[in-house]
């Protein structure tokens, strides 16, 4: 996904190390065809430790990690020319409980982004993933660039985050903008070195191919979550024949413009944003009885904390109205936050109290896991997938603040900076927009009509750009499908499991949190 890269840190969890021995690679030694000899990389032993667990992890989350592995792959900074040098990736994994033939080797999974950890997010999705890891190992990475792997670094994450659309605290004006970015840009490359041009969904999908290899997997089995359907999709055109059972949830759009993707998901937050009035409204909550009333009682809790004003917590710290959009953005992506979104906004209206609403913002880092990187990884991902840059970026920047607030009030003023956020960074491929029915064998692609970040028409398009992909609809709200219903969870298990592919236009009715 674009935009949004915070879904997982609710949840981070994990520790990364290395040593032992694993099985035997797959003996293919060159990314593609031929090219400069990867045979080091490719025919490598790795070794497993237990992962460590970090301080504040406990209950379920410490249990994940507690049956995690963790190790370390190495990988070429530039596949052009393998012999300047490597970086290190971190890896973990949960060992399947099958043994013999019930194994089917392994499941690789990304969990959106770009620039969430998948050592961290593998402990959260354990549970979720259960019927997969009966006949799979369930394997997660951070990719090149995040997290523990040569992370980007830029010096200010408030400072990319204004440019990300995650913040309120955008630019003023278009010149404003422009300059921000190309700073930003000029400290990127600064605090990260030469690994910087290396970064992008291109040379992370080679990297999956030699975690396919070195897991002793002929072909990859995946399943790719938000930016990680993106990740997939290059994945299945670089290496087609490579493809196992790949899943795509929460689809990213392949083709879409840094303004047309900005519009379309400032819609789907408006909307969703929308939904949770109506829903609030339905459950008689805290906020009122009717939509008007649950957006008016919103509004009041809005202007609380407008013009720098704050709150302050049991914690001792200020809560602000960047910590309250945090907030609101968070929960938006999943249906199963809305009743502690409302009752967040309840006590700080109510009590002076954020306690609630700040429980819902992304936590920060340990000493084992650094506070995250996402926003800096996220910015160098998407500029070097972006081969676009706007003529007059001032200008643009000017206009799209004008559409997006008039789009949406809330969340547009904020996102209008994501349009010309690669303003200084050099002009990305251009192969992601290329990709047309590479010839990769079924691909179960998932989409949400209710999702607010990746709206559901990329889902349809990206089915198509596939030629092989097989789409299957989930009716209700949230952002990603596999984790909010059962039904879409048995069918992606059953095309792991068996290769069962839903029939095309198979749907999926929407199911209540509790259900």
């Amino acid at each position: 996904m674009k935009g949004e890269s915070k879904l997982a840190r609710r949840v981070i969890a994990a520790g990364a190390g290395a040593a032992l021995a694993l099985v035997g690679p797959a003996t293919v030694t060159r990314a593609a065809g031929s090219g400069p000899d990867l045979g080091r990389f490719y025919e490598q032993k790795i070794g497993w430790e237990p992962c460590q667990p970090t301080e504040g992890q406990t209950g379920e989350l410490l249990d994940s990690v507690r049956d995690m592995e963790c190790s370390t792959l190495s990988v070429p900074v530039d596949y052009a020319n393998p012999g300047k040098g490597a970086i290190a990736l971190a890896v973990a994994r949960i060992r399947s409980t099958a043994h013999g033939d019930d194994r089917k080797g392994s499941v690789v999974f990304n969990f959106g982004g770009p620039g969430e950890s998948g050592v961290d997010g593998l402990a959260a999705f354990r549970d979720l993933a259960a019927g997969i890891g009966k006949q799979y190992d369930l394997v997660s990475f951070d990719p090149r660039g995040v997290a523990r792997s040569a992370p980007v670094r830029c010096g200010g994450e408030d400072e990319v985050d204004r440019m990300d659309g995650g913040s309120q605290d955008a630019p003023g004006t278009g010149a404003a903008a422009v300059a921000e970015a190309k700073r930003i840009a000029q400290a990127c490359r600064a605090k990260t070195g030469p690994v910087l041009d290396h970064v992008g969904t291109i040379n992370t999908s080679r990297d999956m191919d030699v975690l396919r290899a070195v897991l002793g997997d002929g072909k990859l089995n995946y399943l790719g979550i938000s930016y990680g359907t993106r990740l997939g999709a290059v994945y299945a055109s670089q290496f087609p024949k490579r493809t196992g059972r790949m899943v795509l949830d929460a689809v990213d759009t392949l083709r879409g413009t840094a303004e047309q993707d900005v519009l379309a998901q400032t819609k789907g937050f408006q909307q969703a944003l929308e939904g949770f009035f109506a829903g609030c409204a339905q459950q008689n909550c805290e906020l009122g009885t009717t939509p008007q009333e649950v957006a008016a009682t919103f509004d009041r809790a809005v202007a609380k904390l407008a013009g720098g004003r704050t709150v302050t917590g049991s914690d001792n710290q200020d809560f602000t109205g960047e910590d309250l959009h945090s907030a609101v953005q968070s929960a938006l992506y999943s249906q199963a936050s809305w009743p502690t979104l409302s009752a967040g906004i309840a006590a700080l209206l109510d009590d002076d109290d954020p306690t609630v609403l700040a429980a819902l913002n992304p936590g920060a880092g340990t000493d084992d896991a650094p506070a995250s990187n996402s926003d800096e990884a996220m910015l160098a991902i998407n500029c070097a997938d972006d081969p676009v840059r706007p003529a007059d970026p001032a200008k643009e920047y000017d206009s799209m603040q004008r559409q997006l607030t008039q789009e949406s009030p809330y969340f547009g003023p904020g996102s209008a900076a994501r349009a010309v956020a690669c303003t200084g960074w050099p002009a990305g491929t251009d192969y992601i927009r290329r990709i047309d029915r590479p010839g990769a064998p079924k691909i179960l692609v998932v989409g949400g009509k209710g999702d607010p970040a990746t709206p559901y028409p990329w889902a349809r398009d990206t089915a198509k750009q596939l030629g092989s992909g097989v789409l299957l609809t989930y009716e209700g709200e949230g952002h990603g499908a596999y984790a909010a219903s059962q039904c879409i969870r048995a069918k992606a298990d059953a095309f792991f499991a068996a290769g069962t592919v839903p029939p095309e236009g198979t749907s999926c009715p929407a199911e209540q949190p509790d259900e």
